[in-house]
């Protein structure tokens, strides 16, 4: 899609502009139909003071590169001028942080578009909840961003489905409406792939088959994408926990195809020894998206009576990792040990 000059430009906030997020910036800036707001946190000094430096596969190198503004706060919503569209790329991590609250600020009922660059399954409805009268736009990325300092290496293609998450409380056609708009302006510069989809659930089941699968295990073992693989987990973990996780989407609705098991795992090839975002979070210290990514399909799988051994006890672990996660982070408290003579 080539950009629109006859559309005026949209007023877009980007909440969580670490790698993932400073590359939707970029997308939506060099479009020419938006100006963006980033919220930064622990990089707002550096990008304030000196602009992101980004080597992109997409855009090239951008030196001492930043959106329109940069705040290090959520702010508030100027009832005037308000937000077109606010995008969540930060973590979804319900034990740390609750999200919609976070960006409820800058949110302008009836108005403002939510765009959701987030992983997990099923973490559209707490947004439609608090945000009754919002569209609700839904988008499962593939890109591969990484952002250290304001430093961005990105070295994977920017692509992703989107679409709306229909909220029965709003016009279907108002939905598509805001959903191809918003695709246009992400479009517009023409180095990028955002597909509009009619059923994004679908593309949710698809992409956490990958991620609910060797995020947890390579998370619980601390073994990169490959070596889980050369070590015997392919046949004994990978392949049957992905089994389960098909299992639970075709009961949900979504047949993900009889060969969904093998191509998910051939596009993870031996030669590329790839480390997770679970693993990334554990080797940081950092809480994980257990909740989002696996959680959230088990409830399914409770639901509809669909039994997931593996998957189960790969919760439990996990479960165990992350509280370790928070521990340390003095996010929840450690029991302390008993007495011996306390456990006779």
């Amino acid at each position: 899609m080539s950009a629109d000059s006859t559309l005026p430009k949209r007023r877009v906030l980007v909440v969580g502009a670490g790698g993932v997020g400073t590359m939707v910036c970029v997308a939506l800036e060099r479009s020419g139909m938006a100006s963006v707001t980033a919220v930064l946190r622990s990089n707002y000094e550096q990008v304030l003071k000196h602009g992101f430096e980004i080597d992109s596969i997409d855009h090239g190198k951008l030196s001492g590169w930043r959106p329109s503004s940069v705040v290090n706060a959520v702010p508030l919503a100027d009832q005037e001028n308000p937000f077109d569209y606010v995008i969540v790329t930060m973590k979804n991590i319900p034990e740390v942080n609750n999200v919609p609250k976070i960006i409820a600020p800058a949110v302008t009922p009836d108005h403002t578009t939510i765009v959701l660059f987030q992983n997990g399954l099923y973490i559209e409805p707490q947004y439609t909840e608090a945000f009754p009268t919002n569209v609700v736009l839904s988008a499962p990325s593939y890109i591969g961003a990484h952002e250290l300092n304001g430093s961005v290496v990105h070295d994977d293609h920017d692509n992703f489905h989107i679409g709306a998450f229909h909220n029965k409380a709003l016009n279907e056609a108002t939905e598509k409406a805001k959903l191809e708009e918003f695709a246009t302006i992400y479009n517009g510069s023409k180095v990028v792939d955002a597909d509009m989809v009619d059923d994004i659930v679908f593309y949710r089941w698809r992409k956490v088959l990958w991620n609910g699968i060797f995020n947890p295990m390579c998370a619980i073992t601390q073994l990169d994408s490959a070596a889980i693989r050369r070590f015997g987990g392919e046949h004994s973990l990978i392949r049957p926990g992905m089994a389960e996780m098909a299992a639970i989407a075709k009961a949900d609705g979504y047949d993900l195809g009889d060969g969904i098991v093998d191509e998910m795992v051939d596009a993870t090839p031996l030669e590329l020894s790839f480390r997770p975002s679970m693993l990334v979070d554990v080797d940081k210290g950092n809480p994980m998206e257990v909740e989002v990514i696996l959680g959230n399909a088990l409830r399914v799988a409770r639901e509809k009576g669909v039994q997931t051994p593996i998957l189960d006890n790969t919760y439990r672990f996990l479960k165990l990792t992350q509280a370790r996660l928070l521990a340390a982070r003095g996010l929840i408290v450690e029991p302390k040990e008993l007495p011996t003579a306390d456990l006779i």
